[in-house]
Formats: C-alpha cells, sequence, structure tokens
C-alpha cells in the first residue's frame, strides 16, 4: 500500500553479513533467511568442510556467500574474517555470533580447563568479532551485530555453569555494546534461544534424556524449539525493520522466561 512501511523493512539488498558458527545447524538457517532477502553472507566456522557446505546450499538457491575457516578465540582469527568480509564485498553490515559450545558438568568438579574453553569461545569469541566488526561499521556509520545468548544467560538451571556464565556474559556485552555504540549507528542485540533441536543438543538428550524429558515441560509451548524458528528474529534484528532496537535480548524460547 503506497505510503506505508511494509515488507520492504525487512530487505537487505547490498548489504553483507559475518556469521560465526555458521556451518553449524543454527548458523545454516540463518544464512539462509538473511540471503533470501537480499544479504550477501560470509560463513565462518573452525570446520571448513561444514562452512562450505553451508555455501554450497545457499550459491545452490542462488545467493551470494563465501566461506572462511575461523577460530573464534584467536584475535588475529577475528581481525582477518572482518577484513576478508570487507574486501571482497567492500562493506559488512551484519554480524552474527553464533560459534558457541556447551559442556554439562556438576559445579563440584567442573575441570578448569572444561570451563575456560566454554568461556573462551562463547563470551571471548563473541567480543572479539563484536570489536572487529564493530570498528567497521562505526567507521561506516551504520550496522547490526546480533549476538546469540541463551535462555541460559537470563535464568538459572543445574549442570551447565560454564555456559550459564558465559552467555550471562554475551547478554551483558550486548547491552554494554549497545549503549556504547547506540549514536554511532550500530545497534546490537541479541537472540536468546530456549532448547533448539539441533544434532547437538539431540546427543546430548541420549545422555541425559530425563534431563530433557523434564527441561522440555519448563517449556510452555511443551516442545523445543526448532532452527527454522529462529530465523524470523535474525531477520527482524539484522533489518531495518528494527531501526529503533538496540540492547535487547530477544528471547525465542517458547514461553520459558515469561514465568
Amino acid at each position: 500500500m503506497a505510503g506505508f512501511a511494509g515488507l520492504d523493512l525487512f530487505s537487505l539488498a547490498g548489504r553483507v553479513a559475518l556469521i560465526t558458527g555458521g556451518g553449524g545447524a543454527i548458523g545454516t538457517a540463518m544464512a539462509g533467511g538473511l540471503a533470501s532477502v537480499g544479504a550477501a553472507v560470509v560463513i565462518a566456522d573452525r570446520r571448513l568442510e561444514a562452512a562450505e557446505a553451508t555455501v554450497a546450499a545457499l550459491r545452490d538457491a542462488g545467493a551470494t556467500a563465501e566461506a572462511i575457516q575461523v577460530d573464534v578465540t584467536q584475535e588475529a582469527d577475528a581481525t582477518r574474517a572482518v577484513q576478508d568480509a570487507v574486501t571482497r564485498f567492500g562493506r559488512l553490515d551484519i554480524l552474527i555470533n553464533g560459534a558457541g559450545i556447551g559442556s554439562r558438568h556438576p559445579a563440584e568438579g567442573y575441570p578448569l580447563d572444561r570451563w575456560q574453553e566454554v568461556l573462551d569461545i562463547n563470551l571471548t569469541g563473541t567480543f572479539l568479532f563484536c570489536r572487529e566488526a564493530g570498528a567497521v561499521m562505526l567507521a561506516a556509520g551504520s550496522g547490526s551485530i546480533i549476538n546469540i545468548a541463551s535462555i541460559a544467560g537470563l535464568v538459572g538451571y543445574n549442570g551447565n555453569p560454564a555456559y550459564l556464565a558465559s552467555k550471562g556474559g554475551v547478554v551483558q556485552l550486548t547491552r554494554a555494546l549497545a549503549v556504547e555504540w547506540a549514536t554511532g549507528g550500530v545497534r546490537v542485540n541479541a537472540i536468546a534461544p530456549g532448547v533448539i533441536a539441533t544434532p547437538m543438543v539431540a546427543k546430548q538428550v541420549e545422555l541425559e534424556p530425563d534431563f530433557y524429558v523434564t527441561f522440555r515441560k519448563k517449556h510452555p509451548i511443551d516442545r523445543f524449539g526448532t532452527v527454522e524458528e529462529l530465523v524470523g528474529p535474525a531477520m527482524f534484528l539484522a533489518s531495518d525493520a528494527a531501526s529503533f532496537v538496540t540492547g535487547h535480548i530477544l528471547t525465542a524460547d517458547g514461553g520459558y522466561v515469561a514465568q
């Protein structure tokens, strides 16, 4: 309808997105969503073969996409990934920090090396990519950063202290950067999913079936989410439809944190 804003607000035509953990199930789904509305996508993943598989699927669908191998815990890799995106496409408009791991173990006796690995990937890796991409976006005067947090950053539950601590850090990092960069044109938000049915989660369900039956029932919708159900939130936060949204933690959790 002429004179009214509409679906054009969600267009990402001419924009470039970098997605860490982009070879995983969630990253692949989000990449497909952004590409479907015009974005060129750089898929960054520790597993190059996974990144290349995602890129192949995107290209088969007519998208423009490139793969790059990165270790998000390495400062040099964050710098290189951002520079490569800018060199290849001339700009960087969107960053999705999707790389992450979980490692369930009771707090008592939690191995220090496991704790450090979770914090390094989930929190420090997110910071490094925010810092490098943020510098490019601030110079351009615009950009959208979407961090993948979790309900684990908002509520407590047992058996995963490092994951909860790391995602709580991602939530606060998101808010800190949103405030700091607000007048620079860079929006920083996070998506906090509930449990999402991915191959990684399926393996954990096999190990702890009783825990996950109980966990599922704590989601009022009485099921786990799907990767496709995170695509809409990502498209919204990446686009001009969210131009007045920054510092927001968007829960996609079947009602979990509403209780």
